[in-house]
């Protein structure tokens, strides 16, 4: 794929990072040391204004596959996106900030209006809201998302000092019926079956096992690690945005939601706004009101606050008073290793929640991305063509890096074994390294 992008500010730079290995990217900028920062991936760095005519053109913005408006103004994202699409962009993208852009955007109205002149709005506040209440909800999870339609469950589990499965080599554990181990997740590395050192690997505290699950055999599963826990107390750190529709979900599965905010005005609009939701006003650094408010009773604690320094001390007083789950807010990605050095459980940044939407948007020709783990390794889904009819699981030429992970048939699913015998039509659930996706998609492809 040929894409633009204007803005290589954090936004830009990851999106450039994850596509520049597979696909021909060129990023438009008027501040001239980007180029330089961006001397290490093969693209093309533009000096130029994203909302000139001139500048676009020069970026080819006629042929693109896709145009994406990442800069830190909505308004230049939303004039840059209208003009690329005008100029002949296959897809026009952009990412915006402001809720009421993105409220006017989605409306159906506006859309007649404005017809086809912006494919698709990003939104990384949504992003972010949507990825903490998926973890949240499930006690001991870092990580939850829902595959095929719900038919099956991608979760992720940490292993602690008192774990039963500490020191133990992962040949050795059972999982029930149901139940597919991806893989381990160790320092930022992870280790799938198809490594070699894999059925060596001695589980360790602080490792993460990745799983994927059908919805009979995820209450077992997640009784292993959780036993019969729930969340019913939540602490949130932050009014704004994210704060606000992090509490809206909470409150709609009925769990007891507190949310600290400093500013008097905002607390007054989200006690109008959210009835059910115990609003204080104060500083969710203030220990003596942690406490008094019961932080110790509380399941999890969101800090979203607009200050990574504010939400990292949030954070750590939570651990500090026992807090099992703390999910924090980080606004740049490089600082998100720290948080986790230092004892934060979940660091989410709203930027990487929104590229992963982008990079799932951006698919080659029959492949569906649906989840990404670890930045490096995705979840793919793809449909057997016709010439691979009857071809066992154990006969594809899978890249080295690249397995089957389940077979959808109609609303049948079923975790894949290497005897699984594929027919046309069927859907298929892989996990690939990040480089070998275009690859499967060529494999896949109907000719």
């Amino acid at each position: 794929m040929y894409i633009v992008i204007a803005g290589g500010g954090d936004i830009g730079t990851l999106i450039a990072q994850s596509l520049h290995e597979n696909h021909d990217v060129v990023v438009i900028d008027r501040n001239p040391s980007v180029a330089e920062r961006m001397a290490v991936l093969d693209v093309r760095v533009l000096a130029g204004n994203a909302t000139d005519p001139e500048s676009l053109r020069e970026a080819g913005v006629d042929h693109a596959d896709a145009f994406i408006a990442t800069t830190n103004s909505d308004e230049v994202n939303l004039i840059a996106a209208m003009l690329a699409k005008g100029l002949g962009a296959a897809q026009s993208l952009t990412f915006l900030g402001k809720a009421y852009y993105v409220e006017v955007l989605t409306d159906p109205r506006t859309m007649e209006i404005l017809g086809t002149r912006i494919d698709r709005v990003f939104w990384p506040q949504r992003a972010l809201a949507k990825e903490v209440l998926e973890v949240v909800l499930i006690p001991k999870a870092l990580d939850t998302e829902l595959l095929a339609g719900g038919r099956l469950r991608l979760i992720e589990y940490m292993i602690d000092v008192e774990s039963s499965y500490a020191h133990r080599l992962v040949p050795d554990l059972d999982w029930p019926r149901g139940v597919k181990l991806l893989g381990v997740l160790r320092e930022g590395q992870f280790v799938t079956p198809l490594d070699e050192d894999f059925r060596d690997l001695v589980i360790e505290p602080g490792d993460h096992l990745v799983f994927v699950t059908t919805p009979e055999a995820f209450p077992v599963l997640h009784a292993l690690f959780a036993g019969r826990e729930q969340v019913r107390r939540v602490f949130i750190v932050g009014g704004g945005t994210v704060g606000y529709m992090i509490a809206k979900g909470l409150r709609e599965t009925r769990v007891e939601v507190v949310l600290i905010e400093q500013d008097p005005e905002r607390c007054e609009f989200l006690s109008e706004e959210l009835g059910g939701v115990l609003v204080i006003q104060g500083d969710g650094t203030d220990l003596s009101l942690l406490e008094q408010e019961g932080i110790e009773d509380a399941d999890a604690m969101i800090a979203v606050t607009d200050n990574d320094e504010k939400n990292l001390l949030v954070s750590l007083l939570a651990k500090q008073l026992g807090v099992e789950k703390v999910v924090t807010r980080v606004s740049r990605s490089e600082t998100r290793t720290l948080f986790e050095r230092v004892g934060v459980d979940i660091p989410l940044t709203p930027r990487q929640a929104a590229v992963r939407e982008v990079l799932a948007h951006l698919n080659p020709e029959g492949v569906e991305r649906i989840a990404l783990i670890e930045d490096s390794v995705e979840v793919i889904e793809v449909r057997v063509p016709p010439e691979l009819d009857g071809r066992r699981v154990a006969e594809l030429e899978l890249p080295p890096h690249t397995t089957v992970v389940a077979a959808m048939r109609g609303w049948r699913v079923v975790l894949a074994a290497s005897e699984l015998q594929l027919k046309a039509g069927d859907e298929l659930i892989l996990m690939a390294a990040r480089e070998e996706v275009a690859h499967v998609a060529e494999l896949f492809k109907t000719s």
